[in-house]
């Protein structure tokens, strides 16, 4: 420190020479070994401190060359360079160095001092002025400022440069230091004051002219606009004030009153800014106190902040946050509250630009504030170049998650998609459509390399993408482009094609939908993700096919369904062996294939899965317990009525350990298996996975009379499937309970409807949405044409929609209330034998057409008889 304010009094001296540059640094050297060589040592140690030096030099380069970012090393590189005088390397270091860091305020001071002392031309002035302009917007201080003014007092001004144009430069430069750093509490006085002995040096010169009186007005003005503001100095600032007035012959307070003679406005403020001064000077104190960069000095500067916000004024609250930022540069949390503030209270785009480019300077890691950058500078209509420049810088950031990057290259889109859309010369708006395509395209790659094992299971990178495609550029095979590359590498995640065949139908392209579905039903995708597929092709086939359009897809489905559902079963341990039932229904699939008029019925070897709440469900066989499956948890059943007992045979009993352990949330209830009949029950759907039975009681309780509740079970995943029947003790509290059909149970809107049991015959069969009402394979017993309400569990009314084995579409109509409807009519003469015959009729029987179904025992006796 004594060194350089020995090298200062060399150029503040301003009756001596100006030096020139190997002075300089000679004086330099002489005060840097003045203080390191107080001990009196000799020209020998001194020699072997300059190769120490040289050797530590070298080491330190190579240090920085290895790693650019190396902080520690850079500064005491400086301090090396400035101690041997090596001017052009010194320079270069400090550039350097400030390309990747801000630099301190003692390092600006030390940088433009230096420079400052080798001023020999007026054309070396502007160098100068520009270092200090760097180093102000910076960082907050004081000190560089009045180095700044001081500067800028010595230099004589050039000879075509008039007076007042030399005055009018420095009194703009005061009034922007004083809109920096004027309120600063403690250190702000000293601008002020500066300011002050300028106008009073320049009024000891107009004394006695024309021009005194305006002069004095100027001086007395500062002085008042001193008075209004708060700071540790306020009291001595109206004395020295008092004293200037009595030299001008103005009498300034009394005894009784200090402000007397002062405008009353400016009393007022000077009596404000006093209480002002009193409530922040304890924390000013408890500042000054803590050690620099403490925890506690951080908390201190966090109180003085919330202090001054809840002032109200912009101007001092960014005085504060400038001061804690220049204290604690590199704390985050301080530059996002600072952003945040003035993103919502001052909304200057010059101010805001300013404040996140030294932000993300010094906290190059924080993802947020890069992406409000960029955000600002779109809103600032900042152009092109400044964007992607910024841009790129901030994917060096080296954030901690992928999805940090993600984030940054989606916003990057997003303000390339929003300035397309404001753009109508085509010329320019088909750059920037490459622009936004050159976008995705280095989104894609970057995330691809950097992340190599990353997946976003939304891919929303791809899916915005395509949609820009699509509809922005309207491009249709760039958009499909898209989805078939993601499909190369991803094309095992069930995600992937629903992105695809989403676009496809945002574009009402139906038939390219359908070849999609074609293409990934028999792909053996992640989880169940191919029933899913297939459950969406039928929906699908629902919603925007014909009939024939359904059958194929049936065609297609039904064997896969089973071929995934029975590997699922062996993998599980279920099975041993595939039932007779799924060999039935394999085989029966397979006719179906050969007759392409039929439709193949059911094929799973448990309980298959509601896809969605579409309406759609495909029933299933009644699975016989073998040895090796007698543990299994079956899913509950709900027999109809007529049942013989050989059919609870054929069900088993089910386990009849305790299952009061179970009955936590989440965890399958273990109960004796018991057959239901339904005659007073509600049927429940939509519900959340998360509910209990003593939930949907206390749901029920105002309704009255609950006698039962049973929640329905995935067999194969053992979750619960979001469907439960209800059992009531009379009518009246069924239709009170059917009237909440509609609300909100578990954050879930609930579907809730009367469950009808059969009203008559052996077996009933149970339909469900579209295809059950064609004749649809409803299970193992047929006969009847009605039956009970959809089975969502896959066990309820097993018999027949229609009337037998293999029944064409569009024939057989089973009611969804139980009720029958004939199929012999006019045109019955069209109906396949196999429907009007039942089933185990040989092929030359004939047949009245009311025969009755065979029973359990028949049935099984028939399959036996065929397998041996």
């Amino acid at each position: 420190m004594a060194a350089e304010e020995d090298v200062a009094d060399v150029t503040m001296d301003d009756g001596g020479e100006e030096e020139n540059e190997e002075k300089v640094i000679a004086k330099v050297v002489e005060n840097e070994d003045e203080e390191d060589e107080s001990d009196g040592e000799s020209s020998d140690s001194d020699e072997e401190e300059n190769d120490e030096t040289t050797k530590l030099i070298s080491q330190l380069e190579s240090d920085i060359a290895a790693n650019k970012y190396n902080y520690d090393a850079y500064v005491k590189l400086i301090s090396c360079l400035r101690k041997c005088g090596l001017l052009e390397k010194l320079r270069s270091t400090r550039e350097a160095m400030n390309v990747h860091y801000p630099l301190t305020p003692a390092l600006w001071r030390e940088w433009a001092q230096d420079e400052a002392r080798l001023v020999a031309r007026q054309e070396d002035v502007g160098a100068v002025e520009a270092l200090y302009e760097r180093g102000v917007q910076e960082y907050q201080s004081v000190m560089l400022w009045l180095d700044y003014f001081e500067f800028m007092m010595k230099q004589v001004a050039d000879a075509s440069q008039v007076k007042a144009e030399k005055l009018g430069k420095k009194r703009r430069l005061f009034e922007r230091a004083l809109a920096a750093v004027g309120l600063h509490y403690t250190e702000g006085g000293k601008i002020w004051k500066a300011f002050r002995e300028m106008e009073n040096s320049l009024l000891l010169n107009l004394k006695g002219s024309e021009n005194e009186a305006k002069q004095v007005e100027t001086v007395r003005s500062l002085f008042h606009r001193h008075l209004t503001v708060p700071s540790a100095a306020l009291a001595e600032t109206m004395n020295e004030y008092k004293e200037w007035e009595m030299q001008e012959g103005v009498q300034i307070g009394d005894e009784s009153d200090e402000t007397a003679g002062l405008p009353s406005h400016v009393a007022s403020a000077y009596r404000k800014a006093l209480q002002m001064s009193a409530s922040r000077e304890p924390l000013e104190e408890k500042i000054a106190n803590d050690p620099d960069g403490s925890a506690e000095q951080l908390q201190h500067y966090m109180d003085y902040i919330t202090m001054e916000e809840a002032t109200g004024e912009p101007a001092r609250i960014q005085v504060i946050y400038e001061r804690t930022i220049t204290a604690f540069p590199v704390n985050h949390d301080v530059w996002i509250r600072y952003t945040q503030y003035l993103e919502k209270n001052l909304k200057v785009a010059s101010v805001l630009r300013s404040v996140y480019a030294r932000a993300v300077r010094n906290c190059p890691w924080v993802q947020s504030l890069w992406k409000n950058y960029l955000l600002t500078l779109e809103r600032s209509h900042a152009n092109e170049n400044e964007i992607a420049a910024v841009f790129q810088q901030s994917l060096l950031g080296g954030f901690q998650t992928p999805e940090e990057y993600l984030d940054l290259h989606l916003t990057r889109a997003d303000g390339l998609r929003r300035r397309i859309m404001t753009i109508e010369d085509e010329n320019e708006k088909q750059r920037f459509l490459a622009l936004l395509h050159d976008a995705f395209d280095g989104a894609s790659q970057f995330m691809s390399t950097v992340f190599p094992d990353y997946v976003d299971r939304s891919f929303q990178l791809h899916a915005y993408w395509a949609h820009t495609e699509a509809h922005l550029a309207k491009d249709l095979a760039a958009a499909r482009g898209v989805w078939e590359n993601l499909i190369k590498s991803c094309g095992w995640m069930s995600e992937v094609w629903q992105g695809y065949i989403s676009m496809e139908l945002s574009l009402k392209n139906i038939k390219e939908a359908r070849s999609i579905y074609r293409n990934c039903y028999s792909r053996r995708l992640e989880g169940n993700g191919t029933q899913l597929m297939c459950y969406a092709w039928l929906r699908f086939e629902r919603e925007h096919g014909t009939l024939e359009d359904y059958d194929r897809a049936w065609m297609k489905v039904g064997p896969r369904l089973a071929e995934v559902q029975s590997m699922q079963a062996q993998q599980e341990g279920t099975a041993a062996q595939p039932s007779a039932q799924v060999n039935a229904s394999t085989e029966h699939a397979a006719k179906v294939s050969r007759k392409s008029k039929q439709v193949p019925s059911d094929s799973g070897t448990g309980k298959r899965k509601r896809p969605d709440d579409s309406g759609f469900k495909e029933p299933k066989p009644v699975l016989k317990r073998s040895k090796a499956s007698e543990q299994d948890e079956p899913s509950q059943v709900v027999p109809q009525e007529g049942k013989s007992d050989s059919a609870q045979d054929v069900l088993g009993d089910r386990s009849k350990e305790d299952g009061g352990a179970d009955q936590a949330r989440g965890k399958r209830p273990k109960e004796t298996r018991k057959l239901y009949h339904d005659e007073c029950t509600a049927f429940l759907k939509n519900l959340s996975f998360e509910i209990t039975e003593d939930e949907l009681r206390e749901f029920f309780s105002d309704s009255c009379g609950v006698k039962e509740v049973r929640l329905l079970w995935d067999k194969f995943k053992d979750q619960p499937r979001g469907l439960a029947y209800v059992e009531f003790e009379d009518e009246e509290s069924l239709a009170a309970a059917v009237a909440k059909d509609g609300q909100e149970l578990g954050g879930r809107i609930i579907s809730i409807a009367r469950s009808a049991p059969t009203k008559g015959g052996r077996g009933g069969g149970a339909v469900w949405g579209g295809r059950g009402g064609i004749g649809q394979r409803g299970g193992r017993h047929g006969g009847g044409g009605g039956g009970e309400q959809g089975d969502e569990n896959g066990s309820v009314g097993r018999g027949r929609g229609g009337s037998g084995r293999g029944a064409r579409p569009g024939l057989g109509l089973g009611h969804r209330r139980g009720g029958k409807v004939g199929i012999t009519s006019s045109t019955t003469f069209a109906v396949p034998r196999a429907v009007v015959r039942p089933l185990g009729w040989a092929a030359g029987q004939a047949s009245t057409g009311d025969e009755a179904p065979k029973s359990n025992d028949e049935f099984r006796n028939m399959f036996l008889t065929k397998k041996s």
